[in-house]
């Protein structure tokens, strides 16, 4: 049983969006993790990229980018997307009170005391 040229065209059309799509979504994932190295630069930059007190860790291993943390959190730039998974942005701006923790769907947000280097 062969294919006719309107299932052919049909599943190349399909083909075509599929692609498409998926290019206009890595292309934004890209940009969205060049806007997000920009902040932890500044960050870094100011001194504010270290935590100071309790702040949130991520276990990227369990992190799935669902971007409920950035969204619960009040206080705005404290985590952020980049290639794919939460990372901390200015971590000495969190004041602790646990939204991040609560909003992540599988559990990735901890909240901790000090860094490695300071625990």
């Amino acid at each position: 049983m062969g294919w006719s040229i309107e299932e052919v065209g049909i599943y190349a059309v399909a083909a075509l969006m599929c692609g498409l799509i998926l290019m206009i979504y890595l292309r934004k994932l890209k940009k969205e993790s060049k806007e997000v190295d920009v902040k932890i630069e500044k960050a870094i930059a100011e001194g504010v990229h270290e935590p100071v007190s309790l702040h949130p860790y991520i276990d990227l291993n369990t992190c799935i980018k669902s971007g409920a943390c950035i969204i619960a959190c009040p206080e705005h730039d404290i985590l952020g997307i980049r290639n794919g998974r939460a990372t901390l942005i200015n971590a000495s701006k969190c004041v602790g009170h646990g939204a991040c923790f609560h909003a992540c769907p599988v559990e990735a947000i901890s909240l901790r005391i000090g860094t490695e280097k300071e625990e």
